[in-house]
């Protein structure tokens, strides 16, 4: 009996390390994504406007800077940001809504106007980004707007629902990690058929207030452009019910129009 003990042991062994393995990887969710899009949003809108300040660091080919921001958000279609350098110095104000923006470069003293199109907010963010994930990416929430979501697969760990779309029409696939208990966003990536990272936001360091769970860490990174932004807040105030910031232009100031 005991000779066979030393062959049995093994199989014994590699049963427990292989069951204990599959227990962390995701397996077939059996809530629907109509649920889950329904909590996720409902969070989201507990969260319809945002005054906050905190620091930014852009890195890029292009700039690599950190400096302060105060970011001004009346959801769904305004944003507001002030962004400083060392010693308190006024680098660029922005005023930013769904149709189009104010860019007033402080140093330059010149203002650009124009619509909000992705190519534009890309330059003046200096990263490759479109109106939707400036809101959802600075606001720290997820909103899923109505489309088309066939084919759309739920896996699930202990703690997050992974929610992964297969968007034809742009060929691209779009995947969202969830919070199970309280359907908040902890990260969302944008990916190309093939499996290259397109676009990635993580949200970190999540605290509850009055029933929002709000990050204060963000990043936004672009892996293929070298483009990230990093975006810490230090104080929030949530739901004024105003948009608390205007952009004040000088006289002197140059005027740019862009199409």
């Amino acid at each position: 009996m005991f000779k066979h003990i030393k062959y049995f042991l093994p199989v014994i062994l590699s049963v427990y390390f292989i069951s204990c393995t599959s227990s962390e990887k995701l397996s077939d969710s059996s809530v629907s994504f109509d649920l889950i899009k329904e909590k996720v949003n409902e969070n989201s809108r507990k969260l319809n406007g945002l005054d906050a300040y905190g620091e930014i660091s852009i890195d890029s080919p292009e700039i690599s800077n950190t400096g302060s921001i105060t970011v001004s958000i009346k959801k769904p279609d305004s944003v507001f940001t002030k962004l400083e350098g060392p010693f308190g110095i006024d680098i660029a104000n922005i005023l930013i809504t769904r149709n189009d923006f104010i860019y007033y470069n402080v140093m330059d003293n010149k203002v650009i106007k124009g619509p909000s199109t992705p190519r534009n907010l890309s330059i003046i963010m200096r990263i490759k980004i479109d109106f939707d994930d400036i809101v959802n990416s600075f606001s720290g929430k997820y909103f899923f707007p109505d489309g088309d979501y066939a084919g759309t697969e739920i896996n699930e760990t202990e703690n997050e629902y992974l929610v992964t779309i297969n968007n034809k029409s742009e060929n691209e696939i779009r995947k969202f990690w969830i919070d199970k208990d309280n359907f908040f966003v902890r990260k969302t990536g944008k990916y190309s058929a093939d499996g290259k990272t397109k676009l990635e936001i993580t949200y970190e360091n999540f605290y509850e207030s009055k029933g929002i769970y709000f990050p204060k860490k963000i990043s936004v990174i672009r892996p293929e452009e070298r483009q990230s932004i990093w975006l810490t807040y230090n104080n929030e105030e949530f739901n004024n019910g105003k948009l608390n910031y205007r952009i004040k232009i000088p006289k002197s100031a140059k005027q740019i129009s862009w199409q």
